[in-house]
């Protein structure tokens, strides 16, 4: 079982796109101790993720939780991962040998050139500035750390330029997600087309250029072609392993409905409500009523699992995707496509290996182990 240990609600950015109810609320010390004894009794690895908010403000909190893990694992034996999301404003070279100390892998969250754009401090100022010498820092440390953005309304003409920027500071593992709760139009939407494109042209340059990266847009819309039905039975299977604890402790199905009402699915302490999370699973099952004759139907990424977040009674949930998520699977996929079969259609030696042999990732990190001994720190280059 994987936990998101959303350890706090405050945040030392507020950035303007996003969706955390921002306030006081933090897990206390009991609450975190109960989530960890709550995943144990599944019997299999447990996998913590420290979330927030900013989850840095509740250093001390994680210093606890891994002490008390590592206690667990001496006495019984059971195995923890550990993750963390963060802005990156209180990194730092202590809380980067911790980390590199108990393999805990960390997400940095960055929008390049839109960071001053959206990623202010309460005063309003930027942060970019402040994080320039964070990046080589964190990549220093962990070469495999992942550089996460956000599409945003406001610069969505700056995002290839994001991911240029990440991938030129030496990020090689790109996420971004897509504001959806932004009043995207069609001419916004034909931008975001354009910038898609763009990254299409820099996916087959570098993969070219024998440059190993992951970029999530792409890569995950060639799984999905892959996998074809079985694509979205595992992620619906990943999302059942991945429960979020509020900071009261009370389980949700999913970090996108925290504090929602109709999604909480039991509690730390007394365990889950199988029914609830029965039904939800059943509801995300079947995809709403015009998906069903989707041609990409099972490479959507919105169309399970996709529930109106206004509906406080669990009779009045239903499954539900917004015009932009479909607008937006249906622009990605063949831009996806259109990369995926050049290459191929190339005989491109890394892609195929990356997408068609499964010790593509073992292999991949043997490998680049032994190129990153004695490497050099990596500096953004402007």
């Amino acid at each position: 079982m994987h936990l998101t240990l959303h350890l706090t609600n405050k945040c030392n950015l507020t950035c303007k796109y996003c969706s955390v109810a921002l306030g006081a609320e933090r897990m206390s010390q009991d609450v975190a101790y109960a989530a960890v004894k709550f995943a144990m009794q599944f019997n299999r690895p447990t996998g913590l993720l420290f979330y927030g908010g900013e989850p840095l403000l509740e250093r001390t909190l994680i210093y606890d939780i891994v002490a008390h893990t590592k206690a667990i694992k001496e006495a019984t034996g059971h195995i923890f991962h550990y993750k963390m999301t963060t802005n990156g404003v209180l990194l730092d070279e202590d809380f980067l040998k911790f980390a590199a100390d108990i393999n805990l892998a960390i997400g940095f969250s960055h929008d390049g050139p839109a960071q001053d754009d959206c990623r202010v401090f309460p005063n309003g100022d930027g942060s970019a500035a402040l994080l320039e010498s964070k990046i080589p820092l964190l990549l220093k440390y962990q070469p495999y750390a992942i550089g996460m953005s956000v599409m945003d309304l406001s610069t969505v003409d700056k995002a290839a330029a994001t991911v240029k920027f990440l991938y030129k500071c030496g990020f090689r593992y790109i996420t971004i997600n897509v504001n959806y709760d932004a009043s995207w139009t069609k001419s916004s939407l034909a931008i975001l087309e354009g910038e898609y494109k763009k990254m299409a042209e820099m996916y087959l340059q570098w993969t070219r250029e024998e440059e190993k990266f992951y970029l999530s847009p792409f890569d995950q819309k060639i799984l999905s072609h892959l996998k074809g039905e079985k694509y979205n039975s595992d992620r619906r299977m990943m999302a059942q392993n991945q429960l979020s604890v509020a900071p009261d402790g009370k389980l949700y199905s999913s970090s996108r409905y925290i504090d929602n009402p109709a999604f909480a699915i039991g509690d730390v302490f007394n365990g889950l409500d199988a029914e609830k999370q029965r039904f939800l699973i059943e509801k995300g099952a079947t995809p709403p009523a015009p998906c069903q004759e989707c041609a990409i139907l099972t490479r959507c990424n919105y169309a399970y699992d996709n529930f109106k977040r206004d509906e406080v009674d669990m009779a009045d949930v239903a499954a539900d995707i917004s015009s932009v998520s479909c607008a937006h699977e249906q622009m990605l996929t063949p831009i996806a496509d259109y990369v995926a079969e050049t290459l191929y259609s190339e005989n491109n030696a890394l892609f195929i290996h990356k997408h068609y042999n499964d010790m593509y990732p073992v292999m991949s990190l043997v490998e680049d182990r032994s190129h990153l001994q004695g490497a050099n720190n990596r500096f953004c280059q402007k």
